[in-house]
């Protein structure tokens, strides 16, 4: 008799999923996220690493600007300068205010350059890495009340410079 019973019970009962709750959240999910993919911009800073044995030609940037930043200091350094710039790192922010004056000042100099290469040792702070990034590639200041700022060497060439304690040109 319980076998019977549990053979008519099995063949009535056909268990059965129910997606449509499912199919619903697909049909509203997809369409918002294709939506809010293609309207939220990423800023993306496009970075170029110099390529050893790669020869600079004059023509492609007059000043071919280079800043070497190392553990104590930052050496700028460019053509038709006779010795580097060599400023001296700090707590209170003065050596990027300093880097911004200079780069600001080549920028006024030499208005068609936007090409400068950075060369870090490999101990220095990421944070280090951005702000030396921010005062060469954005000229930032207030005029009135509004907060202008001016590309000055967008295109950005990162590399690593050996840990040399002469201060002097990167190798």
């Amino acid at each position: 008799m319980m076998r019977r019973y549990r053979q008519a019970r099995t063949r009535r009962e056909t268990p059965t999923v129910d997606v449509t709750a499912f199919l619903s959240l697909l049909v509203i999910l997809i369409p918002f996220l294709l939506i809010s993919a293609v309207f939220s911009g990423i800023t993306i800073l496009e970075l170029q690493t110099p390529t050893e044995g790669r020869e600079v030609s004059p023509a492609s940037d007059p000043l071919q600007l280079q800043v070497v930043v190392r553990s104590g200091t930052l050496v700028v350094d460019y053509q038709g300068r006779q010795r580097p710039l060599i400023v001296k790192r700090t707590e209170d922010g003065e050596d990027w205010r300093e880097l911004a004056e200079v780069a600001a000042d080549l920028k006024q100099r030499f208005p068609a350059s936007t090409e400068a290469t950075l060369l870090f040792e490999p101990q220095v702070p990421y944070d280090v890495l951005v702000q030396v990034m921010d005062a060469v590639r954005i000229r930032q200041y207030r005029d009135a009340d509004e907060l202008i700022r001016e590309p000055m060497f967008p295109n950005l060439a990162l590399g690593e410079v050996a840990a040399d304690k002469s201060g002097g040109r990167a190798k």
